[in-house]
Formats: structure tokens, C-alpha cells, sequence
């Protein structure tokens, strides 16, 4: 008679599924930190990046900014200039020097944003990288001043091609042309205003000429002391920025 061992297998405790279950939450949760600690760090060092070129942009602008200041206070020194020669001025003609001073008052410089930082930022919902709100709410106050003077500076080109088609209502075109065609009247891009040569001028479109002349100063001075305050303002969130960030 045969008689049959019997096996048994020892019972697993269920402190060995507990420590199973615990290294296994331990490993998906040592990874999913790992994740988020490297793309907050790829997030940071983006944000620095946007940060660092930023800065630049808007320092091109400032430095643009002061430009167009001294190019205003120019073109109204050229305004007060044709004015006071009028003033001045009752022959009926009007001097190659006055010639020149007419010419002065035409052209234009316009601020053209450094936007590409911003641009990005915005178009690919960058800004949400930048942490600091009160650094998101000042480069958005400061983009809309920038396009509230784009708007302020088209209206100054108009008045300025206004005021110079009245230039041609009131003088001798024949005349001018005729000196215009003689390049011994040029010297390095002006006119020669010591010669003795004289216009004939229309006295009844230089009043409308001068009317004009005196809206183009208002407009120019208005748009002067707009790009002032637009600079301020760069130069504002430059030292927030910077102050945030802790940069120098």
C-alpha cells in the first residue's frame, strides 16, 4: 500500500503584496517627480531665455525712442523756421533759402516696435511662462501704449503730406523745376541758399499753408511728449524686470 505525501505550499502573507504595491507606487511616483522637475526646469530656462531677449528689444526701443525725440525737436525748430520767415516775408516771392526751409518740413522717421520676443511670447501662449504677474501686466500696458502710438504716428505722417501738397499750391512750379533741374543748385543734397534767386509765390494759399503748419507743430508736439512717456514706461519695466529676475 502505497502511501502519498501531500505538498503544501506556504501561504504568502499579505505584508508581501503591501511592500509590492508600495516599491511599485514608490517607482511611478519617483518617475512622475522626475517628469515634472525636468519640464519645469526646460519651462524656467525658456522663460530666462524670453526674459534675456526681451530686455534687448525693448533697449533697441528706448534707444530707438531717444532717436525719433531728437529728429522731432528738429522738425519743430524747422516749423518755427518756415514760420517766422513768412512772418517776415511780404515780396510776393520767396527765397531759395525759404525754399530749403520747406523742404525741411517734409519726411518722416517712424518707431517700428522690436517685437519678435513679444510677438512669440504671445502667439505661442509664452506668456504664461513668465511667472511674475506683475512683469506679465506691465509688457502687456506697455505693448498697448506702443500701439496707441503707431495710430498717433500715422495721423502725424498725414498732416505732414497735407501741409506739404499746400506747399506746392502757393509756389511758382515752373521756376522751382527749372532750379531744380540746375545741379550747380545743389550742394551735398541742399540747396544752394546763396544765391540770389527768388519764387514767385501764391500770398493767397500761404495763409491755408500756414494754418496747416500750426496743426503739424500741435500734432508733432503731442506726439512728442506720447513717445516721452512710451520711454518711460520701457525704462520702467526694464528696472522691473530686472529687479524681479535679479539682474543687473
Amino acid at each position: 500500500m502505497e502511501v502519498h505525501a501531500h505538498t503544501h505550499t506556504a501561504r504568502t502573507k499579505w505584508t508581501h503584496y503591501f511592500w509590492e504595491f508600495l516599491m511599485l507606487f514608490l517607482a511611478v511616483f519617483c518617475g512622475f517627480l522626475a517628469e515634472y522637475y525636468l519640464e519645469h526646469t526646460i519651462e524656467h530656462n525658456r522663460e530666462n531665455q524670453f526674459i534675456s531677449s526681451l530686455i534687448k528689444d525693448i533697449e533697441a526701443d528706448t534707444a530707438q525712442l531717444s532717436n525719433i525725440k531728437g529728429f522731432r525737436i528738429a522738425r519743430l525748430s524747422s516749423i518755427d523756421s518756415v514760420t517766422n520767415y513768412f512772418a517776415n516775408n511780404t515780396s510776393g516771392t520767396i527765397s531759395l533759402r525759404g525754399i530749403q526751409l520747406l523742404e525741411d518740413v517734409k519726411g518722416h522717421v517712424s518707431f517700428y516696435q522690436n517685437s519678435g520676443t513679444l510677438d512669440q511670447l504671445k502667439n505661442a501662449g509664452g506668456l504664461r511662462l513668465i511667472r511674475r504677474r506683475n512683469v506679465v501686466d506691465s509688457i502687456q500696458s506697455y505693448d498697448q501704449q506702443i500701439k496707441r502710438m503707431a495710430l498717433r504716428d500715422q495721423y502725424e505722417v498725414e498732416e505732414m503730406r497735407y501741409t506739404v501738397r499746400l506747399s506746392y499750391k502757393f509756389v511758382d512750379g515752373s521756376m522751382l523745376s527749372s532750379i531744380y533741374a540746375d545741379t550747380s543748385y545743389f550742394n551735398n543734397d541742399r540747396l544752394r541758399t546763396d544765391r540770389p534767386k527768388s519764387i514767385m509765390i501764391s500770398p493767397q494759399y500761404v495763409s491755408e499753408y500756414l494754418n496747416s503748419l500750426a496743426t503739424f507743430r500741435f500734432v508733432v508736439m503731442n506726439n512728442m511728449r506720447l513717445q516721452e512717456n512710451i520711454r518711460k514706461k520701457a525704462e520702467d519695466l526694464l528696472a522691473l524686470i530686472k529687479k524681479e529676475y535679479h539682474l543687473k
